[in-house]
């Protein structure tokens, strides 16, 4: 479902968010490494922007309901579905990247708060253009006396997607072959980034 006044929004949301600075690692390298992650929280709240037209369209093709009423996808039931499937999958991102860490010695907790999802659907990269966007930050709290070590804000996570008709189409095929939708390409790198900047790389 396209949506162009949404669409408008969110592409200047996202045109803004890029110019913010990711915020340091106040912890040391040293202090960095010995962090060894217990838990991990993904929470997309309920004021978080998600403009996600094929989940959306997946949602009501599972329900057998009407794809050209928008009012079905304002439900409260169908923004608490996005929202779910947003959390697990950034969630099994993340966890690919923190299974690459070593483990340490200091247990946290990570809590991942998403503020944007901004997955273009292929109408709007045909007319105007569009990448997959999510943004969030990720508190970095210790397990043992719940205090904030540090926060990972001011990131986004982005990736390529074709664009105009060739570009869609093209998009399709690969996907068709195994590649990566553009929800997944978008928090692949979101996820690395934070794994890179937990690092201090």
């Amino acid at each position: 479902m396209f949506r162009f006044p949404l669409a408008v929004a969110l592409l200047l949301a996202v045109g803004l968010s890029a110019c913010v600075t990711v915020t340091p690692n106040t912890l040391s390298p040293q202090e960095a490494a010995d962090l060894k992650v217990v838990g991990l929280e993904v929470v997309v709240p309920p004021e978080a922007r998600i403009d996600w037209s094929s989940a959306e369209d997946d949602y009501l093709r599972d329900r057998k309901l009407s794809q050209t009423d928008p009012a079905l996808t304002a439900t409260p039931e169908a923004r608490a579905h996005l929202r779910s499937l947003a959390t697990a999958r950034l969630k099994a991102k993340l966890v690919r990247v923190l299974a690459e860490r070593p483990p340490g010695t200091r247990p946290v907790r990570l809590v991942a708060t998403v503020l944007l999802i901004d997955i273009p659907s292929a109408a709007r990269r045909i007319v105007i253009g569009g990448y997959p966007t999510i943004t969030a930050h990720i508190d970095v709290i210790d397990a043992r006396t719940g205090a904030q070590l540090t926060t990972y804000r001011g990131a986004v996570g982005r990736k390529y997607a074709g664009q105009g008709v060739g570009g869609v189409l093209g998009d399709a095929l690969l996907q068709s072959m195994g590649a990566d939708d553009l929800f997944d390409r978008a928090a692949e790198d979101y996820a690395e980034g934070f794994g890179n900047w937990l690092a201090h790389r």
